[in-house]
C-alpha cells in the first residue's frame, strides 16, 4: 500500500477517488452550505484560507511521499512569468463568472462538476480555456527561447534543503495547524452543527490537497503537455475524473441522494464567459498552475506556483475592486443571444453518459503517455 502511494498515481487510480471525493463534496455543500450564508460558507469563501489548507495537504502527501523539496527557478523571469500569469487568471475567473457556488472548492472543481453535471458553461469554459493554452503555449515557447541567455542563480540557504530541518517545519507547520482548528472548534461562536461542518469542510480541502499532489491534476500541466510536450499523461487523468465523476453524479440522482444542481437557467453573458476563460487558459500556461496545480505544486515546495498564487489572488482582488463584481457572481442580466445554461434541455442525461463514455474509453485508448512529466 506505503509503494502505491509513493508513485504518481495514474489516472485509473485518480478518476475514482477523486470523482468520489467530489462527489462528497457535492453531498456536504447541498446539507451544510447551500441552505444559507453561514459561518461556514463564509470561512470557505475566503481564498487565503482555502487555498491554505489545500496547500497544506498537498504538503503533507509531498511530505510523506518524499516529494517535497524547495524547488527554485534557474533564472528570474519565471517567477516574473508566474505572477503575470497569475494576475491574468485570476481577472479572468472574475469576468468569466463560471463559478457553480460561492464555496471555493466547488469553484476550483468547476471544470470537472460543471462538465460531468452538464452545465453549458462548463463546456464553454473548457473549449474557451484550451484556445487560450494554446495562445499561451506558443508565446511562453517563445518568451522562454528569447530569455534564455539571461541566467541568475538563486540563493537558497542549505538549512532548508536537509531533511531533518525540513520534517522540523513539517511537525511545526502539522502542531500550528491542529491548535488553529482546535481553537476555532473551542473558542468560536459557532453552533455544534457548524462546528461539525467546518470540521469536515476542513479535512474534505486537505484530502483534495493530498489526492491531487498524488493524481497531479494541473490544467496547466494538460495544456503544455498538447501543445509543447505533445503527450497526454495529465490529459487522461482529467478526462476519467470527468467520466467517472459523471457517473457518479447521475447515479446519485437516480438515487435520490442529492437534488439536481440548480443554477441559472441561461448563461447571463456569453461573450465574459469565453474571455475570461481564455485569460485563464493563457494564465495557466505563464503560471506554471491552473487554480488547482498550483496549490499542489506550491505544497511541494515550488516556488514559481507560491508567484503565481500570489498573482491569481492579487488579479483576482484587482479584478473585483475594478468592476464591482465578486467572484462567481452573475455578470448582469441575459445577453441577446440566451443560451441555454443546461445541456440536459437538449440532450438525455443517459445518452449523454453513453456518450462520454463510449468517446472517453476511445480517446483514452488512442492517447498512451505511460511517463509522469511534470
Amino acid at each position: 500500500m506505503k509503494k502505491i502511494y509513493l508513485k504518481h498515481w495514474s489516472f485509473l487510480t485518480t478518476g475514482p477517488i477523486l470523482s468520489l471525493l467530489l462527489i462528497i463534496f457535492w453531498y456536504f455543500n447541498q446539507n451544510f452550505l447551500s441552505q444559507s450564508k453561514g459561518p461556514v460558507a463564509l470561512l470557505l469563501e475566503n481564498p487565503v484560507l482555502t487555498f491554505g489548507l489545500i496547500i497544506f495537504g498537498a504538503f503533507i502527501s509531498a511530505f510523506i511521499s518524499r516529494d517535497f523539496s524547495i524547488k527554485t527557478p534557474v533564472t528570474y523571469e519565471p517567477l516574473v512569468f508566474a505572477l503575470i500569469g497569475g494576475i491574468v487568471m485570476g481577472c479572468g475567473a472574475v469576468i468569466a463568472a463560471m463559478s457553480a457556488h460561492s464555496v471555493v472548492l466547488f469553484n476550483l472543481a468547476g471544470i470537472f462538476n460543471l462538465t460531468a453535471f452538464l452545465i453549458t458553461k462548463g463546456w464553454v469554459y473548457a473549449a474557451c480555456m484550451i484556445l487560450g493554452g494554446f495562445v499561451g503555449a506558443k508565446l511562453f515557447s517563445f518568451l522562454i527561447l528569447r530569455t534564455a541567455h539571461s541566467k541568475k542563480e538563486f540563493f537558497i540557504p542549505k538549512a532548508l534543503m536537509k531533511e531533518k530541518n525540513q520534517k522540523i517545519i513539517f511537525i511545526t507547520l502539522l502542531s500550528l495547524f491542529s491548535l488553529f482548528v482546535l481553537a476555532i472548534v473551542l473558542f468560536s461562536m459557532l453552533t455544534t452543527q457548524e462546528k461539525i461542518g467546518f470540521f469536515s469542510a476542513t479535512f474534505l480541502l486537505i484530502l483534495f490537497g493530498i489526492i491531487v499532489e498524488r493524481g497531479t491534476i494541473c490544467m496547466s500541466s494538460m495544456l503544455k503537455e498538447w501543445f509543447i510536450a505533445h503527450s497526454a499523461y495529465v490529459w487522461r487523468s482529467i478526462l476519467f475524473t470527468v467520466m467517472c465523476l459523471a457517473f457518479l453524479y447521475q447515479a446519485g440522482l437516480r438515487l435520490s441522494l442529492y437534488p439536481q444542481i440548480q443554477l441559472e437557467q441561461h448563461i447571463c453573458n456569453i461573450g465574459f464567459l469565453m474571455l475570461g476563460s481564455f485569460l485563464m487558459g493563457f494564465g495557466f500556461i505563464f503560471a506554471d498552475g491552473c487554480f488547482i496545480g498550483s496549490l499542489w505544486k506550491a505544497g511541494q515546495g515550488n516556488v514559481i506556483n507560491i508567484a503565481g498564487i500570489f498573482g491569481m489572488l492579487l488579479g483576482i482582488g484587482v479584478s473585483q475592486v475594478i468592476t464591482g463584481v465578486s467572484l462567481g457572481a452573475k455578470q448582469g442580466s441575459v445577453s441577446g443571444l440566451a443560451v441555454p445554461n443546461y445541456l440536459n434541455t437538449i440532450l438525455n442525461p443517459i445518452i449523454f453518459l453513453v456518450l462520454l463514455w463510449i468517446a472517453g474509453i476511445v480517446l483514452l485508448t488512442i492517447f498512451k503517455q505511460k511517463h509522469y512529466r511534470y
